[in-house]
């Protein structure tokens, strides 16, 4: 593949898809090219981050199931940032469509894919039976793992072990601690989890807010969304090859 993929991976309400909003957000200011790719096949939430809307003759449907060979017609352009597309279901319910995925056609969409963008992320999800997300995880060079501390995160962690192992993909995880909102000790979380974790994000008490207001927190400049964004340049640096490369 041409570009670097990515996967950013947790159990739900872990943080995971606001780190991959704005993780794309980081790398599109850097002047990368960057396609950000959603696995919730029910319905579309990536626009909602972005205050915008998901067209009718574009989606993750159409992305999947369409024949046209130039796939970047299909991703939606955020009107902030000419370097970032999104991927996304429509904004109306489309749960019927769900079926007609295949790990055949996801594998197709991020090959062709990947050939447009310099950095492709996918976000994926909790249900390890989501065709989306397992292909994402297959392929990705690197997978972010959040973690949100509670005794469901610990217990998501052992119930994913054996789709950790059967797929191969422990060596490519860099575990991130999302910090909860002083309603379980980090530490604690620690000591039961026995997990290392590479990096560790601020709780963002406006992140709701500026979720609905479609503004990512990475163009949020107040002191917490500027710690976030400082752990997501220390990430890009990663990803990129170096610091502001």
């Amino acid at each position: 593949m041409g570009s670097k993929l990515v996967a950013v991976w947790g159990k739900n309400n872990s943080g995971k898809t606001t780190f991959a909003v704005n993780l794309a957000c980081a790398l599109a200011s850097r002047d990368r090219l960057v396609g950000l790719i959603s696995s919730n096949l029910i319905y579309g939430n990536l626009q909602i981050f972005f205050g915008q809307s998901v067209l009718p003759d574009k989606g993750l449907f159409h992305g999947l199931n369409d024949d046209n060979p130039n796939i970047g017609e299909k991703f939606s352009e955020y009107e902030e940032n000419k370097n970032l597309f999104f991927l996304s279901a429509p904004n109306h319910y489309t749960g019927l469509l769900c079926d007609s995925v295949s790990l055949q056609s996801v594998e197709k969409l991020i090959n062709a894919a990947s050939l447009v963008f310099d950095i492709l992320i996918v976000d994926g999800a909790e249900d390890v039976a989501n065709p989306v997300s397992g292909v994402g995880l297959w392929m990705a060079e690197r997978i972010y793992t959040l973690y949100k501390p509670s005794i469901a995160a610990q217990m998501w962690h052992k119930g994913v072990e054996d789709f950790v192992r059967e797929l191969h993909i422990a060596d490519k995880q860099i575990n991130i601690m999302q910090a909860p909102n002083g309603d379980f000790c980090d530490e604690t979380f620690k000591s039961l989890i026995e997990l290392s974790f590479a990096h560790e994000l601020p709780f963002v008490k406006r992140a709701s807010e500026l979720e609905n207001a479609g503004t990512p927190i990475y163009f949020f400049k107040d002191r917490r969304c500027r710690s976030y964004s400082k752990v997501l340049e220390q990430i890009s640096d990663e990803i990129c090859g170096g610091k502001g490369k």
